[in-house]
């Protein structure tokens, strides 16, 4: 499993938050599990090796907000 962490922008309030963590999980294949904080502006996703950042990033931008990779371990 890979941890990737995103810088998120454009969240304005909690559903944000459940929206982006949502649009992950639903629609990523491979991602086990989305931690999206509001108040950090960050998202933690926790997913298989096959998943890449361009595919999480992507994803958060049909949700319609901003992601820029932070860091993978």
């Amino acid at each position: 499993m890979t941890t990737f962490t995103f810088a998120v922008a454009g969240m304005h309030c909690a559903s944000c938050a459940i929206l982006i963590d949502e649009t992950l999980e639903d629609d990523v294949a491979g991602v086990q599990r989305s931690e999206t904080s509001l108040r950090t502006g960050r998202t933690t996703v926790h997913a298989g090796d096959s998943v890449t950042p361009q595919a999480i990033a992507d994803a958060i931008a049909g949700a319609g907000y901003s992601a820029v990779l932070e860091g993978t371990s």
